[in-house]
């Protein structure tokens, strides 16, 4: 028998200890690029139906909203620059720090703390 696969697997899934948990949200309009899978994102807001309206986590950003990673992008990519987009985001699992991309000049070392307070566990992955 052939050995397991995963088409494009892309080494952000750290670990099944911790379940997955995946929750559709709405990037905001205005990013400033095409948002990629493995994106740290803050919660900036709620839509009129409660779905989260996120933004990728930033501290330099003016509103402090933009600093407290809540998900983690699960879509290839998403493009908001010009109008709110949904997607789906991890909001719960274990994941590879190596992986994750973050707005401004932030970095895992920025946010590891917190990613982990919000059950977002980040790992090192060796491979």
């Amino acid at each position: 028998m052939p050995p397991y696969e995963i088409d494009g697997y892309d080494e952000l899934i750290a670990g099944m200890v911790q379940p997955i948990v995946t929750q559709s949200i709405i990037i905001n309009t205005g990013a400033v690029a095409v948002i990629e899978r493995g994106m740290v994102l803050a919660r900036t807001g709620f839509s009129s139906d409660g779905t989260w309206i996120c933004t990728p986590v930033n501290s330099a950003a003016a509103g402090a909203p933009d600093k407290i990673p809540v998900a983690i992008l699960a879509d290839v990519e998403v493009d908001a620059r010009t109008a709110q987009q949904r997607a789906t985001a991890y909001v719960q699992g274990e994941f590879n720090r190596a992986a994750l991309k973050f707005g401004g000049t932030d970095t895992i070392a920025t946010h590891e703390a917190a990613l982990n307070s919000a059950k977002l566990y980040t790992k090192r992955v060796v491979g």
